[in-house]
């Protein structure tokens, strides 16, 4: 999906005293519409509006809006995420990809903050574009737009910052990885990459986008005993959060809120070294396409030491939520059907005869209207072969059971292939068209 950029408005403009030409201006600007389905997901991309100012962003926010500006519920449309990227400049941690991504949120709703005297340099003439995900919870199509506020300093000198985006599981093309679900429950399941820095600076700013499942996010140096630099932890809504009364669930719900982290002193770190990346997730139960993205921004600084000097004193987090829960509450995600009267229910299998077999490999045929067959018994340690036939995409996904079954989005002729190594009965779904494509799996011992 693509979207003309609008400007909105400009909301209000500041004058700061000295020198008398600086200010600080609030912008409101939209990309948009967009036009989702009724329980679509999207991903659209877009150019978008910079801010048409030479200056320096010193904060940035973002959410869906109907067209009065109104914001749009979750359990309407979700904004999963999004993530805006300076097309020509200046920094991108993985080669090939152009662009610097410098401002990112989702279920979170996390907030660009930086420390007072630190900026983002802005150009007027800078191209922006935006990447996201939009995951519909409604049966009405609704036309929405992405809204951001943005706050830019002009007309003074700021210290600038490099943002860095660093992944969790490296550069992969999927910007996601799956935790099977089969680890021990004394342990967690952790997934590090070590990323080297590209100058000598200080991180005055750092937050992160995790889903749902999250112990925690990190940020250690290697040099320095691995000692812990960053520590973006999540916070999960109470159970009566509008987040875990979202119907049909297309996915495990994430958290509400990730630590921001501030220091205006800087954490310093040197040009050349790796800093580790650690996403920590739960492994007791299956939790598909996850993500463990660190946010950094770095202020130059070539007077950095180099020893293991003490980590500022002034470091802190903030919150966009104040309340929730610091451990990841267990989900169970139910299939759904339509029923006669048009409403959404849970149902415990979809409606079609049970196949059983002792194949060890059974085909699937994966069409909008549905799996066939959608009931399927299976002896242990045999295969089952999705064929996605049509010119729509199709996926499979775990909706519950004892392990992970995730499939890439496929059509015209692909094939998926997952071996059923654990007994016990699997609920699957299309997360891309839930109410239809869903389908039981037993796998008999």
């Amino acid at each position: 999906m693509r979207a003309r950029p609008v400007l909105l408005a400009i909301a209000s403009l500041v004058l700061v005293a000295a020198p008398a030409q600086a200010a600080t201006r609030h912008l409101t600007l939209r990309s948009g519409p967009y036009n989702v389905n009724g329980f679509q997901t999207v991903w659209p991309t877009a150019a978008v509006h910079n801010t048409g100012l030479n200056g320096y962003i010193t904060k940035m926010d973002a959410r869906l809006v109907d067209a009065r500006g109104r914001r749009v519920l979750i359990n309407k449309v979700m904004l999963h995420h999004v993530v805006f990227i300076d097309n020509a400049r200046r920094y991108n941690a993985c080669a090939g990809r152009k662009g610097t991504p410098f401002f990112g949120t989702g279920e979170e709703n996390e907030r660009l903050v930086l420390p007072a005297g630190y900026g983002y340099r802005t150009h007027r003439g800078d191209s922006w574009r935006l990447v996201a995900m939009f995951m519909s919870h409604q049966i009405e199509a609704k036309t929405v737009y992405l809204q951001y506020h943005v706050t830019v300093v002009t007309g003074r000198r700021m210290t600038d910052v490099l943002p860095m985006w660093l992944r969790a599981d490296g550069c992969k093309v999927e910007p996601a990885y799956d935790v099977n679900g089969d680890g021990d429950p004394s342990q967690h399941n952790l997934q590090t990459t070590a990323w080297r820095m590209p100058v000598n600076g200080r991180i005055v700013a750092a937050g992160g986008h995790l889903h749902g499942g999250a112990y925690d996010l990190r940020v250690t140096q290697p040099r320095c005993g691995d000692r812990t630099l960053v520590d973006t932890a999540p916070r999960y809504g109470e159970p009566s959060d509008l987040v875990y009364h979202v119907f049909p669930v297309l996915h495990e719900p994430g958290p509400v809120a990730t630590g921001w982290q501030l220091s205006k002193t800087g954490i310093p770190v040197r040009k050349g070294e790796m800093l580790n990346v650690t996403g920590d997730y739960d492994q007791t139960e299956p939790h598909g396409r996850v993500m463990a993205i660190t946010h950094l921004y770095v202020a130059r600084d070539d007077s950095v030491p180099a020893d293991c000097a003490p980590l500022p004193s002034d470091i802190r987090t903030v919150w966009t939520r104040q309340h929730g829960r610091s451990l990841p509450p267990r989900v169970t995600i139910p299939i759904s059907r339509l029923n006669a009267r048009g409403r959404v229910v849970s149902v415990d299998h979809p409606p079609g005869d049970d196949v059983v077999t002792d194949a060890p490999d059974t085909t699937v045929s994966s069409a909008l209207g549905g799996f066939g067959p959608a009931n399927l018994s299976i002896p242990l340690d045999a295969s089952v072969t999705w064929r996605f036939d049509d010119a729509l995409a199709h996926n499979v996904s775990l909706a519950s059971g004892p392990r992970g079954v995730y499939s890439p989005n496929f059509h015209q002729g692909a094939t998926y292939t997952h071996q059923f190594t654990v007994p016990g009965t699997y609920k699957l779904f299309c997360y891309l068209h839930p109410l239809t494509m869903n389908q039981v799996v037993t796998v008999r011992p």
